[in-house]
């Protein structure tokens, strides 16, 4: 029966590091519980397959084009007589007003807005590379992995533009262990710097939930990463670190510090 110790130390602590909140024996049940069930990657995105373009249309917004298949569209529409939309918009309500919500922790305070909003676009003009298409423009409506489809935008420092650049140039632009969406983020392991490849936002976001040992995806991606022979090197002065008041709540949380005797890379100064 697999459990928590079969990971590497650094798994095993950003297990729990994750996990903080529902405790030590939470993430070992997890952990036996998954043995049978191996993680799931992102379901294909919708529409035919084949390069995607963006059109802009007369609501001020980019659609994704790709064989004819308007992605962003309700359904299946004629161009001629205009692309259905409908989208979700939510909100948070605080003493201010509504504003956008930002992320962190819902602890069951939180007042939550919505509203659907449906509308109509005809296309204005021919269709573009959609990297070149500012996030502001773009449509982000109908189906959730729409969203995904998107190019990223550029890094936002020379030393991580090059790092995808030397990624997309000798494995390839979409995501390196699903396939499906654009890589958005250089993905490097934290203990090592070591980069392992370049990940679709989806994939790079649930990644280092994966409770498995093995026979997995994503532990098979950790485990013998698609970039590893590349030699590349995350730097240290890019490392996303949390606030300390953040660090001190885990810890809180858990009892102790998972990451205590681990060794961690630390920026120069």
């Amino acid at each position: 029966m697999p459990n928590l110790d079969d990971l590497s130390p650094y798994r095993r602590a950003k297990l729990l590091w994750r996990w903080s909140f529902r405790g030590l024996p939470f993430v070992e049940q997890l952990v036996i519980d998954s043995a049978d069930r191996p993680c799931r990657l992102p379901a294909p995105p919708p529409g035919p397959p084949g390069r995607a373009l963006a059109v802009p249309g007369d609501d001020g917004r980019h659609h994704l084009v790709r064989a004819g298949r308007v992605l962003c569209c309700d359904a299946d529409a004629d161009a001629v007589d205009g692309w259905s939309h409908r989208q979700r918009c939510t909100w948070v309500e605080t003493g201010d007003g509504p504003r956008k919500w930002t992320g962190g922790r819902d602890d069951g305070e939180i007042i939550w807005g919505s509203a659907d909003t449906a509308w109509t676009v005809r296309p204005t003009g021919p269709g573009t590379d959609p990297g070149t298409i500012v996030r502001r423009d773009r449509c982000v409506a109908g189906h959730y992995m729409t969203l995904h489809l998107w190019p990223p935008p550029p890094a936002r420092t020379a030393s991580i533009r090059r790092l995808r650049a030397a990624l997309v140039d000798t494995i390839g632009s979409d995501c390196h262990l699903c396939g499906h969406y654009p890589g958005a983020a250089v993905d490097h392991d934290h203990e090592t710097g070591l980069v392992r490849g370049l990940l679709c936002a989806m994939c790079n976001r649930a990644l280092e939930e994966c409770p498995h040992a093995g026979g997995c995806p994503k532990a098979d991606y950790q485990l013998a990463p698609p970039a590893a022979g590349l030699g590349l090197i995350y730097p240290a002065s890019e490392e996303w670190r949390p606030k300390e008041s953040t660090r001190q709540r885990k810890i809180e949380e858990l009892g102790f510090d998972p990451f205590e005797g681990l060794a961690t890379r630390r920026a120069p100064g």
